[in-house]
């Protein structure tokens, strides 16, 4: 389902904060290395991602490959980025102001730090808050991007489950009891023809329309955009805490049973969300399940978006001018 929080392969970037120190100042603008359709990659900008990846791997300790064989891998997740921002224009996907500082916000929450605090180390370090804010927003459009192209389409079975079980056994425990919560939501994504204050109003219409009496999983079934749920009326089932986006988390808490929230935003779009029922459960085993279900989620998502941006990349024109520039 959509809110559940297994998608992350750009957003895990944004909550995970790298000190800038790793980022040099922006350098005067020098050669091209890469055209890519109607865009350029700059050898001043590889030269800063080099930096930054240089830094990234060797905090993970990972080994750093040879200068050029770092080069290559690189450049090539700039032009990728190019061609996910470009496809994402075309697609009509945006990312607003708020949604960039909300990202902000939450990167300094997770460093125990405030927003001010970040921009005076941020202008300690050389680079500019306005460059920080953009470099977050092409993140955030990228993570759009992949979500409205992967989000939907990947299921995993109960006989996948069973099978990365039996092939990674867990020692099974007990007495693991959470408070879990059983709801059902109508999701509306903003886009190129939906605002967020579209998405907002017809939200409060439809929350109004089931206080006045109308049944919440017929709407859900013919308005809601998480499809996956819409085929089940909204439900979406017994929910553990962590299972969703902390911003659709802190509604579940707030509500009694069968009230409705008003409408609110998570990085999926514009929800309003209904408490059915609460129980406290042992949910030891289905813990294991879960964390199963999750990595063979994480398994294919990657694989999918590798397939993305080979399609991406087969299909674009892009030119690379590496060895001569690296000559001049």
């Amino acid at each position: 389902m959509p809110i559940k929080t297994w998608f992350v392969p750009v957003l895990a970037a944004l909550l995970v904060w790298m000190p800038p120190s790793v980022v040099p100042a922006a350098q005067p603008l020098d050669q091209i290395v890469a055209v890519v359709e109607e865009d350029v990659v700059l050898r001043s900008e590889l030269d800063r991602a080099l930096v930054q990846a240089r830094g990234e791997l060797r905090a993970s300790g990972r080994p750093v490959p040879p200068q050029d064989v770092l080069e290559r891998q690189v450049l090539e997740e700039l032009i990728l980025e190019r061609l996910q921002s470009a496809a994402a224009a075309r697609a009509g996907i945006t990312v607003s102001d708020e949604e960039v500082e909300a990202a902000i916000a939450s990167i300094a929450e997770r460093n125990g730090i405030t927003v001010a605090q970040l921009r005076q180390i941020l202008g300690n370090s050389g680079m500019s808050y306005t460059g920080f804010r953009e470099n977050i927003r092409k993140q955030l459009l990228e993570a759009n991007f992949q979500r409205q192209q992967l989000g939907g389409s990947i299921e995993v079975s109960e006989a996948e489950i069973d099978n990365y079980l039996e092939q990674n056994p867990v020692k099974t425990t007990s007495g693991k009891i959470v408070s879990q919560t059983r709801a059902r939501h109508i999701l509306i994504r903003t886009g190129e023809r939906t605002s967020a204050q579209d998405a907002r109003n017809r939200l409060e219409t439809l929350r109004q329309r089931v206080l006045n009496g109308e049944d919440f999983a017929t709407l859900a079934r013919a308005n809601s955009d998480d499809t996956a749920s819409a085929l089940r009326g909204g439900e979406l089932g017994w929910i553990n805490p962590g299972d969703t986006a902390p911003d659709f988390e802190r509604q579940l808490e707030t509500l009694g049973i069968n009230e409705i929230s008003q409408p609110f935003k998570t990085p999926f779009g514009y929800h309003i969300v209904q408490v059915q029922e609460r129980r406290q459960q042992d949910i030891a085993d289905a813990a294991h399940r879960t964390e199963a279900a999750n990595k063979i989620r994480e398994r294919k998502a990657k694989e999918a978006l590798q397939l993305l941006s080979r399609r991406l990349r087969d299909e674009a024109y892009v030119e690379i001018r590496l060895d001569s520039a690296r000559l001049d």
